[in-house]
């Protein structure tokens, strides 16, 4: 009789545990998601104040201080902020832009990196749907630079050559770990600016 008890109890605690489990997932998933509409938004009322020099201005620019972009693929229905650096906490809810490369629209390769969260279609979770020729833009606080996908390759995460600067091209790259469950290489996309 008591062990058919502690078999009921145990039963129990893992049905809980497993639904805490999940239930936690979940709202780190929404909190992830509110956190990027909140950059997206703070990064557009930045960009679309009227005076650039106002003091309400110069407040939301240091909110967003580290924040570089806004990376835009119409074909996997992708919006994503991007920080500067690609630390855990950089990453957790945004794209993150290697420091040591050019910035969207230079001359060199402006390297973006990114999770692929298990969600579907957050981060750079349908990456791997991209073909080339496709369209990649990038939102800055002034231009909005148009890319067009050259190659797509995966590489051993050791492989650091998606970081190479070009001297005579305006290069995006970006990657993720693939495939996405396993993570033992990595996903690179590399597109060229279009002619402005």
């Amino acid at each position: 009789m008591k062990k058919i008890k502690i078999k009921k109890l145990i039963g129990c605690l893992l049905i809980i545990l497993g639904a805490a489990v999940i239930i936690s997932s979940i709202l780190f998933n929404i909190y992830q998601q509110i956190q990027r509409k909140n950059l997206i938004e703070e990064y557009r009322q930045t960009v679309t104040a009227e005076d650039s020099q106002s003091a309400t201005n110069d407040a939301s620019q240091d909110k967003n201080t580290n924040l570089v972009c806004i990376v835009r693929i119409p074909k996997i229905d992708s919006e994503n902020p991007v920080v500067e650096g690609t630390s855990s906490s950089s990453l957790s809810a945004a794209l993150g832009h290697e420091s040591s490369t050019a910035l969207p629209g230079e001359t060199g390769n402006c390297v973006i990196a990114g999770h692929r969260n298990y969600t579907f279609g957050q981060y750079f979770n349908r990456l791997s749907e991209i073909e080339e020729g496709d369209m990649i833009y990038v939102d800055t606080d002034n231009t909005t630079y148009s890319y067009k996908v050259s190659s797509i390759s995966v590489v051993e995460p050791t492989d650091l050559s998606v970081l190479e600067q070009s001297t005579d091209k305006k290069l995006l790259t970006l990657y993720t770990c693939t495939p996405i469950y396993v993570a033992t290489h990595r996903l690179v996309i590399t597109a060229e600016l279009e002619t402005e």
